[in-house]
């Protein structure tokens, strides 16, 4: 009877030569990494080169025409840069964006402390946009509703309450520091179903809500100044201005 003859493993020589191979691999391997990422870098910085002739060139039409300038600013974020990072930077030397953006910020600002006290702090994007055009005149530069949300998130990042937010596919914005949760977001999605407004048993009917989750939501945005209330047609109607003349 012959045994069956074990199979020989490959050997310290061979062993050595597969580790060999091995590291010849991945150096092989980190130097293509190398090269592709040199050469990444290089096509990078010759294409935020040719960015910058194409702003010099197209300079006025970027400041005078809203649509351009967010198509530019959206050709800008794909290769990381920010024409707004600094007010002192190039591309703020050459656009005057920086300048552009903080003023228009400073009067996002100023607008909605001016009607804090009618809105509670909550308008939508469009009303922002249409009181700050009025305001603004037809001296000053036109903007977009594009660029009142980059002022907004540039102001944002100071953390003074100023955001906005998305209800129900419309985009709002918050000039308070509270936090608005999802009934918030919920009950103010519904007013604008309703008109306007809410009341208890509406919310009930729609959303589910028992009694004491709909005043707790409702406590809240009344503290804030964000609803009006109003018991002359039997139930207490809770109104939001800010959706009143959206």
């Amino acid at each position: 009877t012959h045994l069956p003859m074990r199979r020989r493993g490959p050997g310290i020589a061979g062993l050595r030569a597969q580790n060999a191979a091995k590291a010849k691999l991945q150096t092989v391997a980190k130097k293509l990494e190398e090269d592709n990422i040199e050469h990444m870098t290089k096509q990078l910085a010759q294409f935020k080169k040719n960015l910058e002739r194409f702003a010099a060139k197209h300079k006025d039409r970027i400041n005078q025409n809203p649509v351009f300038r967010h198509q530019f600013q959206q050709l800008c974020a794909k290769t990381g840069v920010d024409p707004l990072a600094s007010r002192q930077g190039f591309w703020s030397q050459l656009l005057g964006l920086g300048n552009f953006y903080y003023e228009l910020a400073i009067q996002i600002i100023q607008l909605c402390l001016a009607l804090r006290e009618e809105n509670g702090g909550l308008m939508t994007l469009k009303e922002l946009h249409r009181e700050l055009s009025a305001r603004r005149g037809a001296h000053q530069q036109k903007a977009s509703i594009q660029d009142v949300e980059q002022a907004i998130q540039k102001v944002s990042i100071l953390g003074s309450g100023f955001r906005i937010v998305e209800v129900g596919g419309q985009s709002m914005v918050v000039s308070v520091p509270r936090e608005l949760n999802t009934d918030h977001s919920a009950i103010i999605a519904h007013a604008r179903d309703s008109r306007g407004h809410v009341t208890q048993s509406g919310a009930e009917k729609k959303l589910g809500w028992p009694k004491r989750r709909f005043r707790q939501c409702m406590d809240m945005m009344l503290q804030e100044g964000m609803v009006w209330v109003d018991d002359q047609e039997g139930e207490r109607q809770y109104w939001f201005a800010c959706l009143l003349s959206s």
